[in-house]
């Protein structure tokens, strides 16, 4: 077995240089700090976690609850999450809500019962969650997308930033008579995006009567394009849709070709959320793409400041989306 002594003597340093770069607890050089992570990659070092956690009662284990793991959402997120826990040399548990019956507070319980040092809780569909769910002490912890309490570092997509350069794009391609294929009404993505479009068409100095111009889909292909008929019936005058997410987008493309609509001649669409498919839709969608992996990334860099006893500022972080755009506008 390959031990941090053979590391150290590798890479021509001490073990406890070692040791300071694998905790990333005090500071060292680049060229020492790569000279050490190639050694451990030459020489297929893994350190032992039952030993750190004698010696520092850590474990080296971060814990991560999705809400569904499944959910690409959830995916990207993790991917981000991992590049930095092995950074730090530490390993990560997942757990998903399906396995718990969707039962937070059971899956908390799950990974606290495994001595993790931290917890990150990730939600594909935003949340706020009563702090009385489960014991915030004692652990530290930080959301994606979720909202706990003050006092619990969360991430958040930056929908109303979104929704607002939804607005300007439309406007500088020329559109004078938009609307909305909105999302539920009792979502927060949906509602933000919403916000944020009337907000940018306000400043545009376009008119916007809600009550006629919005109408709300299910997040569905099919909801966009029943959404997309009563749009046309209500206002004749339609020249671009921003829809709260690709399938609704897609669904309105399809409906308008069908309805003899050269987009983007006569029609601008914009979707949300950079599904796969919409690079490749027959007129592909312009949309906006999460910053899912940084999003993961950040959060376990503020985690590990937790871990370390420090309060990451701000608390509260919101990311703004990237707008690709794309034959549809």
């Amino acid at each position: 077995m390959v031990t941090i002594r053979d590391v150290a003597e590798h890479a021509g340093v001490s073990v406890s240089t070692v040791s300071h770069a694998l905790s990333g607890k005090r500071p060292i050089s680049q060229v020492t700090r790569q000279r050490i992570f190639q050694a451990i990659e030459q020489l297929g070092y893994e350190p032992n976690p039952a030993a750190r956690a004698l010696r520092t009662k850590s474990t080296g284990v971060i814990g991560f609850f999705a809400f569904d793991i499944t959910e690409v959402f959830a995916a990207r997120i993790i991917h981000g999450v991992e590049r930095i826990v092995r950074e730090k040399n530490c390993f990560l548990l997942f757990t998903s809500g399906v396995g718990f019956n969707y039962d937070l507070a059971q899956g908390i319980d799950f990974l606290r019962k495994r001595r993790v040092d931290g917890i990150i809780i990730a939600y594909g569909v935003r949340q706020e969650i009563s702090p009385k769910t489960f014991d915030l002490s004692n652990i530290p912890l930080v959301t994606i997308n979720t909202f706990v309490d003050p006092t619990i570092p969360s991430l958040h997509p930056d929908d109303f930033g979104g929704g607002k350069e939804a607005a300007m794009h439309l406007v500088s391609k020329g559109a004078r008579h938009p609307a909305m294929i909105a999302g539920p009404e009792n979502r927060f993505a949906s509602k933000e995006r919403l916000l944020g479009f009337e907000k940018g068409l306000e400043e545009c100095g376009i008119p916007f009567d809600a009550s006629e111009r919005v109408v709300h889909g299910d997040f569905g292909a099919e909801s966009g394009s029943y959404c997309f008929d009563a749009l046309l019936k209500a206002c004749p005058d339609l020249d671009a849709v921003f829809c709260a997410n690709d399938y609704m987008a897609a669904g309105a493309i399809n409906r308008a070709l069908a309805s003899g609509i050269s987009i983007p001649r006569d029609l601008h669409i914009i979707g949300y959320d950079d599904r796969e498919f919409a690079s490749f839709w027959p007129i592909p969608i312009t949309t906006f793409a999460q910053p899912l992996e940084y999003m993961g990334e950040l959060g376990a860099t503020m985690l590990f400041e937790r871990i370390d006893g420090r309060n990451p500022e701000p608390s509260m972080v919101k990311l703004a989306p990237t707008l690709i755009a794309r034959r549809s506008s």
